[in-house]
């Protein structure tokens, strides 16, 4: 056994390297090079840097950066491409009806290095959120009913049930509390939603895909879902609204009767926008002791560390924008609703380590235990991957406006065109990126 731990050691130093994969370099510290190249709006560097990943472990995640790059950067083919690539992948996962020799050796890796050597897999709130870029990319280049297909994508696996948790929780009450009473930061961001997979944010653009085809049974559910998820949000209070007395239906009018809304006149059009705010926070590292009967363990856990932060709102035509997804708490959900199957991992790996080590002391003498116990330490590294171009939080706003072309300010810093079509729709796509905004209108 120890030889064959060696050659792994050996091995894992020729194929993963220090500077290429997740397993000894943090993911944020190589995503930092893609939010920098962003926010100051020179994307093309980025994409050349993350070119490198898309055939390792994280080329999954590579394809989900790169297909948000490509359309924040207008090049709404290649982001197709790149989502599509990533979607076939995700769709793989879903469909592996057992596993896969390559996913059996990189467990064998992970149990040996770290989560970072498992293929990147993605969460249900990501998997959403790329089914919405996507229909944004269609939209963009003029396939409306793709872009629905894609919603209903979306549709589907918000509604998907939560999986089971992998294993049976063999851990201590007391390991169990340590680790929650430690981040209870983590604990706080993730009680903000009922679950991750639930994103007000796509089911809006649903709703507004439907309206402008006239489909306003279809938009009207999708609307109300939304208004579920954010019940304080006044443009989805006024969309429902106003569609609940456009269908006659009088129950919901009724407790929406103090709720005032307009309906765009004879000659003006509406114009809806949605709006992402910064990015998505990474996870942080933490390394926590946990007393077992043959040794105390000491392993590096992921958490969210930062408070929540209250989102800024995007004037726009004197009107200001509301939040209706928070990113980071579906994060911190997603994390939380992983933590037992993470936990346990994360102790199978430390007792392995800790035999091997022994082992290595007992067969070849204190030196080549204190190599393997080195490369134990340098080598426990939480796994922090996740998609660090997501925005932090997602906004909409609606407003009419006369037919004909508009200018409008944005937080009274930066003017922006726009042209409206007599009853129609115009959907406005605003990213705000440390200040440097992103910015896309199409007619729909």
């Amino acid at each position: 056994m120890l030889l064959r731990y060696l050659t792994l050691l050996t091995l894992l130093g020729l194929l993963t390297g220090c500077t290429t994969s997740s397993v000894f370099m943090p993911y944020p510290a190589r995503a930092l090079s893609y939010q920098q190249a962003l926010s100051t709006g020179t994307p093309q560097p980025a994409l050349e840097a993350n070119k490198k990943l898309l055939t390792r472990q994280d080329a999954l995640l590579a394809l989900l950066e790169q297909g948000r790059i490509q359309q924040l950067s207008g090049d709404y083919t290649g982001s197709t491409q790149s989502f599509t690539q990533a979607l076939a992948r995700l769709d793989a996962i879903e469909q592996r009806a057992a596993i896969s020799l390559s996913h059996t050796a990189s467990q064998g890796t992970a149990l040996l290095s770290n989560d970072n050597a498992i293929p990147y897999q993605s969460h249900d709130y990501e998997r959403i959120f790329v089914h919405q870029f996507q229909a944004l990319n269609y939209i963009a280049l003029g396939d409306k009913e793709a872009a629905l297909v894609e919603m209903r994508r979306a549709q589907f696996f918000q509604d998907k049930q939560p999986k089971a948790q992998e294993q049976a929780n063999p851990l201590s009450d007391n390991a169990l509390n340590e680790y929650q009473n430690r981040f209870s930061a983590t604990n706080d961001l993730a009680q903000r939603v009922k679950s991750s997979r639930q994103n007000a944010y796509v089911l809006y653009l649903a709703g507004v895909l439907y309206e402008s085809k006239k489909q306003f049974d279809d938009a009207y559910i999708d609307y109300k879902r939304a208004l579920s998820i954010a019940p304080d949000n006044r443009f989805l209070q006024e969309d429902v609204a106003r569609l609940a007395k456009q269908l006659n239906r009088a129950e919901d009018s009724k407790n929406l009767s103090k709720i005032k809304f307009s309906n765009p006149k004879a000659n003006e059009g509406t114009v809806v926008v949605l709006y992402e705010e910064g990015f998505v926070p990474a996870k942080k590292e933490l390394f926590l002791p946990f007393p077992w009967p043959e040794a105390w363990y000491t392993v590096a856990f992921p958490y969210y560390g930062d408070a929540w932060q209250s989102p800024i709102a995007l004037n726009i035509n004197a009107i200001n924008s509301q939040v209706v997804t928070d990113t980071q708490a579906l994060a911190a959900r997603a994390l939380q609703d992983n933590m037992v199957s993470m936990l346990v991992r994360q102790t199978l790996r430390a007792q392995t380590k800790h035999k091997l080590q022994q082992e290595a002391t007992d067969k070849g003498g204190a030196v080549l235990g204190l190599l393997v116990g080195a490369y134990n330490f340098l080598s426990e590294n939480a796994d922090l991957r996740s998609w660090l171009t997501l925005p932090r939080f997602a906004h909409i706003a609606r407003f009419n406006l006369s037919e004909g072309e508009h200018t409008l300010s944005l937080n009274n810093s930066q003017n922006i065109n726009v042209s409206v079509q007599k009853q129609g729709f115009t959907l406005l796509h605003i990213v705000n990126i440390n200040d440097h905004f992103y910015v896309a209108s199409w007619p729909l």
